[in-house]
């Protein structure tokens, strides 16, 4: 293989006949990311690329991902092996259940799914349907994340969601009658208008539902969202930050008294049931990505496909298909392990050093303890001599505490040695 990227323009946007990996390089490929990116409508918080309707262009969407996904194959010297795959969005259950299994098949046909374990898709109860669900579950499917968001009406109102409340509860039977158990119920804390009292119903309803796994995220004003507009105009007012503090601690109890353990800063699952996919992020694992805005990371390098569905669909036209990346960088190897580190350590197990220098081939327990020595000081951490763990009332203050542990990696780097990837132009 031609280790040379080489570039051509798509519109201005560049895109690329090869990926920076040789094929004698290519680690192992532990998950795959594909991203639909269609919704009914564009919450207003939301910050990931969708488009609001244009069901219209699925055809054209789907298309291209089954050239991308041919492209790709390319790359690798024999089909990738992955133990998970994730499909996001968007919102990937809008498509017809046709659409639906042939974005399956695009996706999964040139893998190797030996070593399966976990294959998880994004859906909205809204557009959630028996027919869907069997399509999924003969697709091989076994795990549903359902963005419920919040269990009272006026909360999803003021984030602009478009379902009701009482269709979750029917969106997850028809998962299960499916044969689809293992489900997630994404919630998010910090509306405008929430109390303790409303949140911990919410939480009730989850747990009422018997869900497996729970995933909890404070409120983000995001740059270039609706409601980053809003706020700004002053028609929304964030909530006070010792409010969503409340809310905070109180997901903690009242999880940790059903049964459930925090695994991650935002994640809660039954044991057993935690994420793998998202674990093989924030452990260093490799993954590849299909479809517009997603992102890729394979050894040392990333890189991010095109985020407009026209300049996806213009680089994967059919007469002169190219990979439709948009970034590509090489990340000094110190950042690189400050941007893992800083990952691993809002895990509640801690970074262990041991495998944190198996995955980098850095040696990090001295880089870590000398970032950290002060909050292990203040009570905050815990400094073991396998692991650096967080404590549980210091989670709150891990963006702090993580951007020195960024800082300590980076200050490791030679002037100069991380750079973006230059690619020469297409022949």
């Amino acid at each position: 293989m031609n280790t040379t990227l080489r570039q051509v323009n798509v519109s201005t946007r560049p895109a690329y006949a090869s990926w920076p990996v040789a094929q004698a390089e290519t680690p192992r490929i532990d998950a795959v990311y594909a991203h639909m990116p269609f919704c009914t409508t564009k919450c207003h918080y939301c910050d990931f690329y969708s488009l609001a309707g244009h069901l219209d262009q699925a055809d054209a969407y789907l298309d291209a991902l089954e050239r991308e996904a041919a492209l790709q194959a390319r790359q690798l010297p024999m089909p990738a092996r992955p133990e998970t795959i994730f499909i996001g969005g968007g919102t990937p259950t809008l498509l017809e259940p046709p659409h639906l299994e042939r974005m399956l098949r695009a996706v999964t046909r040139w893998l190797d799914l030996s070593a399966l374990r976990e294959f998880t898709i994004e859906a909205n109860p809204n557009t959630f349907s028996p027919e869907r669900a069997e399509v999924l579950a003969r697709a091989g499917v076994n795990r549903i994340s359902f963005g419920a968001q919040s269990f009272v009406g006026a909360e999803l109102a003021a984030l602009q969601r478009d379902h009701d409340p009482q269709s979750v509860a029917p969106a997850m039977a028809m998962a299960r009658a499916a044969g689809i158990s293992n489900i997630n119920l994404d919630l998010i804390f910090g509306i405008p208008g929430q109390t303790v009292d409303t949140w911990d119903y919410s939480l009730g309803q989850a747990l009422e539902l018997g869900t497996q796994h729970i995933s909890c995220y404070s409120l983000m004003y995001e740059p270039n969202t609706k409601l980053t507009a809003r706020k700004a105009a002053g028609d929304v007012v964030p909530m006070p930050e010792e409010d969503e503090l409340r809310l905070f601690e109180h997901v903690y109890a009242k999880l940790r008294a059903a049964g459930f353990e925090r695994y991650e800063v935002s994640n809660y699952a039954r044991p057993g049931q935690e994420c793998r996919h998202n674990l093989h992020y924030w452990t260093g694992g490799n993954w590849l990505a299909l479809g517009p805005s997603a992102a890729a990371k394979v050894g040392a390098y990333k890189w991010k496909n095109v985020g407009s569905l026209a300049h996806y669909l213009e680089a994967l036209a059919p007469a002169d298909a190219v990979l439709p990346l948009t970034a590509v960088e090489r990340l000094a190897p110190g950042h690189a392990a400050g941007e893992l580190a800083m990952l691993w350590l809002r895990l509640a197990s801690g970074m262990d050093y041991a495998a944190f220098e198996k995955k980098t081939g850095i040696a990090a327990k001295a880089v870590v303890e000398q970032a950290l020595a002060r909050y292990a000081r203040m009570g905050l951490v815990d400094l073991l001599p396998e692991r650096a763990v967080i404590r549980e009332h210091a989670v709150v203050l891990s963006d702090t505490l993580l951007g020195d542990v960024l800082a300590a990696f980076t200050a490791r780097d030679v002037a100069g040695q991380g750079h973006v990837v230059q690619p020469s132009k297409r022949d």
